[in-house]
């Protein structure tokens, strides 16, 4: 059947565990996979002319289909009575298409549309059931982190992900002025899609940490030893497992599409890193 061509579908729970669509006898016919959902607020100015006032992601609906072999009736409700329960799950879910598998998307499914497709061209004995998902996001989201490789051996990145061609971008540093690339097509907002920036190091009384690209800094006013943890997550800073935003300017740390500039000051011997996926 030549649409096997166009690969399978993982769904990925977000326990951990998996479930291969075609290990359970259903086998892909078709995937759309979906865009961002831009919705613009205008704003009119006199007559003849509008302003756009702003604009914004929201959640966007997309499907696939997937044949089933049955040999009646009764037998393809059973069928869909089983991705019914491969679907449903009380926390969203990814969905992870083979033909792109460094890709994958936050869904919920759509069990209103979840119906036999009408299909007189098709035997009925490989009718294809539709299946329609929400993409919470509106965008897809990379399978690995920028703590992954970038090497061909760990096959975690792939084609169309931005990533500059025989450039090293490493992210984790121990100097003092380095460069941050993000890959997606979209800003990373500390209350968007946090990234877990990891810091242990000698400070004898502040941690200044700079993003000179976009014009933040982040202060820690407490000295750390080298045995001391600090993670900032997205808004959050945690010293050694507890929250302490109270010793903070209360700032936040975002990075912009392509390369992001930082300095540290107020730290010796120290080393950085930045963990997050990218966005699609």
């Amino acid at each position: 059947m030549d649409k096997l061509k166009e690969g399978t579908i993982i769904i990925q729970y977000q326990g951990g565990t998996s479930v291969n669509l075609s290990d359970e006898g259903f086998l892909v016919k078709s995937f759309t996979p979906p865009s961002p959902n831009f919705q613009y607020t205008w704003q009119q100015l006199g007559k003849y002319k509008a302003l756009l006032a702003n604009s914004e992601i929201q959640q966007s609906t997309f499907s696939f289909e997937v044949y089933v072999d049955g040999e009646d009736f009764y037998d393809f409700e059973l069928i869909r009575l089983e991705l019914k329960k491969i679907l449903t799950s009380d926390k969203p879910f990814y969905v992870i298409w083979t033909m792109m598998p460094y890709l994958r998307y936050l869904c919920v499914p759509d069990m209103s549309n979840l119906v036999m497709a009408q299909d007189d061209a098709v035997p009925r004995m490989a009718s294809p059931l539709s299946v329609s998902l929400i993409s919470i996001d509106g965008f897809a989201e990379s399978t690995a982190t920028t703590q992954t490789p970038f090497t061909y051996d760990s096959e975690s990145w792939g084609l169309g992900e931005n990533l500059p061609n025989g450039v090293d971008i490493p992210y984790t540093f121990t100097t003092p002025s380095f460069k941050v690339y993000n890959a997606s097509n979209i800003p990373l907002r500390a209350e968007e899609h946090p990234v877990t920036i990891a810091f242990s190091g000698t400070v004898t009384s502040a941690l200044h940490i700079r993003n000179l690209t976009t014009g933040q800094e982040f202060i820690l006013n407490r000295s750390l030893s080298s045995s001391d943890s600090l993670i900032i997550v997205g808004l959050v800073p945690i010293v050694n497992g507890s929250q302490d935003y109270g010793d903070s300017n209360h700032a936040y740390l975002d990075l912009a599409k392509g390369w992001n500039e930082f300095q540290i000051t107020g730290a010796t011997n120290f080393t950085i890193s930045f963990d997050t996926h990218f966005y699609y």
